[in-house]
């Protein structure tokens, strides 16, 4: 009686939307001490606050400028999309009408990550649901709910967009799998054009799935429906988008870090020649060879009109950082670095289990039944593959990797349980169903990384470094009149939402020369940071002492800013103000230059 409601088509997704909703209480509960504390988990988390507050407080809805980030030069630009904000935004505003401005708020960034996993978790049941039967379902939303390698975009307060970025790049897979339907390939191109317009990120998996609908042209001239309407999708819908997130302005603007003109013009020129193609005469259509033609004149139209309109783009998104912004930023950036350039206990905890997933995804498409099925099991591997190699150049994208295997650890383990219930002896089930728990990723990683930690242990860090600043340290200065600080770049978006202040520089790299006027100074002698300092206008020097970014400054002079500051050492143009510092937050008051001439 208690599973009627969950048998049948409907009754998988409610089970799935059920697994969601637990997952999401589940890590409330988790998380419920930290909600009266505002206690976002990154500087990208708190400047997402940052900008959904200036939203609601009237800035326009295209008007992106952080204008308390550099004010001298009129406000940091950033690259995000409003897309988010106004998600965040409507449920602020909602829950402040019923639990007032502060606890709204809270419980607003709180909530609203975990509010995404029931979508998630939809969308995997009806993935699941194609690739086999209830036994398969219920297996894939157990390892689903056991995977913190991605479910940890979705704990509480991880506001920034990577969790949306996921969510839509299984939006694709599950579209991938259905019919090769004309309007299932629009409700793709809808799906990928939003995931771009969120993130640049979006663009590789634009490539795989595109790619994949038009194998399955190449190969079965039947399926040209669904790629015919991916292609219209991809000329209508990115200029849609940039219009209502960006602002009419943004149709003609070059900015390599985001999906502007350069990206649009190309995709739509892709699009467009493919669906000229698809709609031409048959001959053009009549053999594989033919067809092929016609996808590599749509790539080759798509990158000769990229790289016309895209000129400055060739060196990619980050080509215009200056070297110290580049050595003492953007590289130790890790999640965003290969595999090769992470800690080994990290890679290990990615790696093992996405090898492990890979070879069951492969194993279960080798035994799939003949027909639709079969098929899908391929789209699966395909997407799962694709993704896999994505992420051994950008880490960050493991998780839509680990994602995509849920339905492989899903067939791997009832293949285990089904084995164990073989065994003849009872202690030999027992011991088989042991094994189960090597289905689960999160087991897999667990092990992983405990055993490359004992070969090599890490080194060992100050618990400080990951809660500095807190609202508690910065309790004081907020209760300063509203000034500039001149803080490192990391701290930076967490003194925008905790303080009144603004600050010279955050870690968001259309800033980069408000970024690399802040790094110079730090890494340079008291007497080269000082006119940099003074002539940025702050009030206050401000920085935990035992900040990684603080720690890697001071390697780079030990005589340098960021090192005398960090010992405690004298500087004779800052006071010290310990009314101001909490534990290692110090905050230095910018003292009146000697003589007009500042010296």
């Amino acid at each position: 009686m208690f599973l009627t409601p969950f048998a049948g088509p409907r009754g998988s997704n409610r089970l799935a939307l059920l697994a969601g909703l637990l997952v999401a209480l589940i890590s409330l509960f988790i998380y419920r001490e930290a909600i009266p504390a505002l206690a976002l988990r990154d500087a990208d988390d708190y400047m997402r606050l940052a900008q959904v507050r200036d939203l609601m407080a009237g800035q326009g809805w295209w008007d992106i400028t952080q204008y308390r980030v550099d004010p001298a030069s009129g406000g940091g630009a950033m690259h995000w999309s409003r897309f988010i904000d106004a998600q965040i935004a409507a449920l602020i505003w909602l829950l402040t009408l019923l639990l007032g401005a502060e606890m709204g708020e809270g419980w607003a960034v709180a909530i609203y990550p975990p509010l995404l996993m029931i979508p998630l978790f939809w969308l995997l049941g009806r993935i699941l649901a194609q690739l086999g039967d209830r036994r398969l379902l219920m297996a894939g939303l157990l390892v689903a709910a056991t995977s913190v390698t991605f479910l940890h975009y979705f704990a509480p307060f991880r506001i920034d967009h990577h969790n949306w970025q996921l969510m839509l790049s299984v939006a694709m897979l599950w579209l991938a799998l259905g019919e090769a339907s004309f309007r299932r390939g629009i409700a793709a191109a809808l799906v990928i054009t939003a995931h771009v317009e969120i993130s640049l990120e979006g663009l590789p998996y634009l490539a795989i799935f595109g790619a994949l609908f038009a194998l399955a042209w190449l190969r079965d001239p039947e399926k040209a429906p669904r790629l015919a309407g991916f292609a219209v999708g991809l000329v209508i819908l990115p200029p849609l988008w940039l219009f209502a997130f960006r602002g009419p302005p943004a149709l003609l603007e070059v900015h390599c870090d985001a999906f502007t003109r350069p990206y649009v013009a190309g995709v739509a020129t892709a699009g467009a020649v493919l669906f000229l193609w698809l709609k031409g005469p048959a001959a053009l259509r009549a053999t594989w060879v033919r067809r092929g033609m016609g996808l590599t004149l749509a790539g080759l139209a798509a990158a000769g009109v990229f790289l016309m309109l895209g000129h400055a783009c060739r060196s990619g998104p980050f080509g215009e950082l200056e070297p110290l912004v580049r050595t003492y930023w953007y590289n130790l950036v890790v999640e965003g670095q290969p595999i090769w350039r992470q800690r080994p206990a990290s890679a290990a905890l990615f790696a093992i289990p996405m090898l492990i997933g890979l070879g069951a995804t492969l194993w279960a498409w080798r035994r799939a039944p003949g027909g639709w099925m079969r098929d899908n099991w391929f789209r699966v591997s395909f997407a799962a593959l694709g993704g896999g190699l994505l992420s051994v150049l950008v880490f960050r994208t493991s998780a839509v990797a680990h994602v995509y295997l849920v339905p492989g650890f899903a067939a791997m383990l009832l293949a285990v349980w089904n084995w164990s219930r073989e065994m003849q002896s009872a202690p030999r089930r027992v011991a088989g169903a042991v094994l189960v728990l090597a289905a689960l990723p999160a087991c897999e990683s667990l092990l992983a990384s405990s055993l490359v930690e004992w070969i090599a242990p890490p080194e060992r860090q100050r618990a400080e470094n990951q809660a500095c600043p807190n609202p508690a340290m910065l309790a004081p200065l907020a209760e300063e009149r509203a000034g500039l600080l001149f803080a490192p770049v990391d701290i930076g978006p967490t003194l925008l939402v905790l303080t009144p202040h603004s600050v010279v520089a955050t870690g968001h790299h259309r800033n980069h020369a408000a970024m690399n006027r802040v790094i110079t100074a730090y890494v340079s002698r008291p007497e080269d940071a000082e006119p940099i300092v003074r002539a940025s206008g702050a009030t206050w020097v401000t920085l935990c002492t035992h900040l990684p970014e603080i720690d890697n400054l001071s390697k780079a002079n030990p005589e340098g800013l960021a090192a005398l500051l960090a010992r405690g050492q004298t500087v004779e143009w800052l006071r010290p103000e310990p009314a101001l510092s909490r534990g290692d937050f110090a905050v230095y008051r910018v003292l009146p230059p000697l003589s007009p001439a500042g010296n």
